[in-house]
C-alpha cells in the first residue's frame, strides 16, 4: 500500500507541500524509465527529474535532478520501502548523492534532510498511519 503511493514519480504535491504541480512530460507513462517530469515549487521555481530505476520487488526508484534553483549538481534521489514484518508496517527511506562546494554542504544537507525529506516523509507516515487521541 505504501510503495503503491511513493511508487507514483508524479505524485509529489501529495507529500511535499512546497510542490503546487508536477507534470511528466510528452504524455509519458509516469512508470517509464527515462521519464521526465517537471515540478512548479509553490514560489514559482521550477525542477526537472528523471526517473532513472525503478523496482517494483525492491520497491525502489531513483530520479535525476536534472534543473533546479539548488547549489548542488550531479543530484541523485532514492526512495525505498521495505516491509516489516513483524508489524505489518513499512519504512520508507529516502536518500540522496550530490555534489557541492564544501561551503555549501551543511546547508544543502539541512535543506533535503530538514526541509524536504523530512517533511515529505511526515506526509506519507501520517497518511497511513493512523492519528491517536488522548481521552
Amino acid at each position: 500500500m505504501v510503495w503503491d503511493f511513493v511508487k507514483n514519480f508524479n505524485g509529489t504535491p501529495l507529500y511535499l507541500d512546497l510542490v503546487a504541480e508536477s507534470v511528466i512530460t510528452d504524455g509519458q507513462s509516469v512508470d517509464l524509465l527515462g521519464c521526465e517530469r517537471v515540478i512548479t515549487l509553490t514560489d514559482g521555481r521550477v525542477v526537472k527529474e528523471t526517473l532513472v530505476a525503478r523496482d517494483d520487488i525492491a520497491r525502489s526508484l531513483t530520479y535525476h535532478l536534472t534543473e533546479g534553483p539548488f547549489p548542488f549538481s550531479n543530484y541523485y534521489s532514492t526512495m525505498r520501502v521495505t516491509l516489516i514484518s513483524d508489524t505489518g508496517g513499512s519504512f520508507v527511506d529516502w536518500s540522496s548523492v550530490y555534489d557541492c562546494d564544501a561551503v555549501d554542504a551543511e546547508a544543502n544537507d539541512h535543506l533535503l534532510a530538514d526541509q524536504i525529506y523530512g517533511a515529505g516523509l511526515s506526509q506519507i507516515k501520517s497518511r497511513f498511519v493512523p492519528t491517536r487521541t488522548h481521552a
